[in-house]
């Protein structure tokens, strides 16, 4: 049987999965949510005709 209380004390984490943990936390990258508004938002201000895109307002 596997004593997991032993297991837990022997348990020393991989540096490189906390260096590439760090990495994906600290990019701001854009999923598709992001993307779609991005889009939205120069889709209504075409139409608008408005010069800030991602706000949709004049100025």
């Amino acid at each position: 049987m596997i004593n997991f209380e032993e297991e837990l004390k022997r348990f020393q984490p991989i540096p490189e999965v906390n260096q590439a943990e760090q990495a994906i936390y600290n990019n701001d990258l854009k999923d598709i949510s992001d993307i779609v508004q991005v889009v939205t938002a120069e889709i209504k201000s075409n139409a608008m005709g408005t010069s800030n895109p991602v706000t949709g307002r004049i100025g």
